[in-house]
């Protein structure tokens, strides 16, 4: 015996209209198969549905989850309480097992035989034809007279045979549009066009209507993500195991921002369908929630189903940076690049991981391809100029970081600055470091080296005494302190700033060879000091 999977209840909750909690709750726990709490959850969430169409859908949903927990009796009340609900209710047949939909047969026989006889009803005018009602809706003057016409349309679209259905769906959907209900206008425009697919596909095929989705594509494109949402939501409510409306629909979601639908509606086209380009998708709706296992997941998946896609590698590659997971970003980068040795956004990542390791020259070419894809990038041109800087050439990186820091990139300042610094442009280096903010041990550490390169010893010794209040254990500032006091010719201060620098924990070799020679400069100080002091006269007898 079949039961409905996962895979129903998530193409469910893709046509529900909005999914709030507890009914999202409900259908996360619904395709973790826990049923137990997902029966739980879609109970609270009828309870609190005011509208009874939407209340029967969640019902159903209900009795999914109650068969899956292999509970007839309880699925077939939950049916029932659903056509209590909307006596009009219709399943669509491919959408669920045999099993389920012999149940909801079962449950509707039982409710008609119960029912008593319906009333005689009231004499009401005729709808009227089609094109009669195409005609009044022409000759419609004002919103008043339109929204007369309602009634007698959606009269015509319930007693409308198939092959007419499409045509009272379109004239609603254009008498919805003159009333200012675009999104119930897109909607019925998209079953609309869903049901003529279906009707005009050859036997065994699958139905898209592809200009539907182009329809979608051109509202994405014009800015209109949550009307292309309504246009979707109609195509899945005729069509609902139409993979490309999924796509498409996840596509809106994502520039709508609404990214646990996004997700939901890739979760729901990746069954069964595991294209690489969706799980990119995945992969970028994962990272923008902040989920960065999940977003690793999708994109290692990738490589699993496509081993040559570079944009998964290079995906990979830039996520394991992000992660600091330094080894794997080097790899995956490299295996991208070697696919595809245009890809920008690697490139530049690429050269950033060579500069850590200590490999300037392998950076620098990095950065030179990246910039024949885009000249002139202020991205690239920085990390070029920091390539350069780390490769001793100062006066070619100064210009690339200029233009990097100029662009808004004011990552690149304290780098342009000690390019300046190091070209012998020491002003040029203190203003640029003057639109730093905030008091950041770095930059305190270049505006000293600045001074004492522009011959202001006492300056810096002031500014790093500062620094060393708030950050007692930085070697670099208690070295520098001891360079400027050095330059002062004051031996001893010198030689005690520099002792404590070197006892410093990971001091490195030239600070305690500093320290040594600061000591022996004291020292040969203090004996010239006592060989020029002119002894006293002996005391007279």
């Amino acid at each position: 015996m079949r039961f409905p999977t996962a895979a129903t209840l998530l193409l469910l909750v893709a046509q529900a209209a909005t999914a709030q909690s507890p009914l999202s709750d409900a259908d996360k726990a619904f395709s973790n198969a826990e049923f137990r709490r997902a029966a739980t959850l879609y109970a609270k969430a009828a309870d609190n549905e005011p509208d009874a169409a939407k209340r029967a859908e969640i019902r159903v949903r209900l009795a999914v989850t109650y068969l899956n927990m292999r509970s007839p009796a309880k699925a077939a009340e939950a049916v029932a309480a659903a056509l209590k609900d909307n006596p009009q209710l219709e399943l669509v047949a491919d959408f669920y097992t045999p099993d389920f939909l012999a149940l909801v047969a079962r449950v509707k026989a039982k409710v008609a035989a119960a029912a008593p006889p319906a009333p005689t009803p009231t004499a009401t005018p005729p709808p009227g034809s089609l094109s009669q009602i195409r005609q009044r809706l022409a000759q419609a003057t004002d919103n008043a007279a339109v929204e007369a016409l309602l009634p007698s349309i959606e009269a015509l679209e319930a007693a409308a045979p198939a092959g007419q259905l499409t045509d009272v769906l379109d004239v609603k959907a254009d008498a919805l549009e003159r009333l200012g209900r675009t999104g119930e206008a897109l909607e019925l425009h998209g079953r609309a066009a869903a049901l003529r697919a279906a009707a005009q596909a050859a036997p065994g095929t699958s139905p898209v209507p592809l200009e539907t989705l182009l329809e979608a594509r051109r509202l994405l494109a014009a800015g209109r993500p949550m009307d292309a949402v309504s246009l979707l939501r109609g195509v899945l409510a005729a069509q609902p195991s139409c993979v490309p409306a999924f796509e498409v629909l996840a596509e809106a979601y994502l520039d709508a921002g609404r990214l646990d639908e996004a997700y939901n509606a890739l979760r729901t086209a990746l069954l069964g369908n595991e294209k690489p380009e969706l799980l990119l998708a995945l992969g970028e709706v994962e990272l923008r929630r902040g989920r960065l296992p999940g977003a690793r997941d999708a994109f290692r998946r990738v490589v699993e189903v496509d081993p040559g896609n570079d944009r998964a590698w290079a995906a990979l590659g830039l996520l394991a940076a992000r992660m600091g997971d330094q080894a794997s970003a080097r790899d995956a980068l490299d295996k991208a690049l070697a696919a595809n040795p245009m890809l920008f956004e690697a490139r530049v990542v690429r050269a950033e991981i060579a500069l850590a390791d200590g490999q300037p020259a392998a950076a620098l070419a990095h950065l030179q391809r990246a910039l024949q894809v885009k000249p002139g990038d202020p991205w690239a041109s920085g990390w070029l100029g920091a390539a350069y800087l780390a490769g001793g050439d100062a006066g070619a990186a100064a210009p690339e970081l200029a233009l990097a820091v100029k662009s808004g990139l004011a990552q690149f300042t304290l780098a342009l600055a000690d390019a300046l610094r190091r070209s012998g442009k020491v002003d040029e280096a203190l203003a640029t470091l003057a639109s730093l903010k905030g008091d950041d041990l770095r930059a305190g550490l270049e505006r000293a080296r600045c001074l004492l390169d522009g011959g202001r010893p006492a300056e810096a010794q002031a500014a790093l005494s500062g620094l060393i209040a708030a950050h007692p254990a930085s070697v670099e500032a208690r070295y520098l302190l001891g360079y400027s006091l050095h330059a002062q010719r004051r031996w001893q201060p010198a030689a005690q700033e520099l002792t404590a620098a070197a006892a410093l924990p990971d001091a490195p070799t030239v600070v305690k060879e500093g320290a040594r020679l600061a000591d022996a400069t004291r020292r040969a100080q203090e004996l010239l000091d006592a060989a020029s002091t002119v002894p006293a006269p002996p005391a007279r007898r």
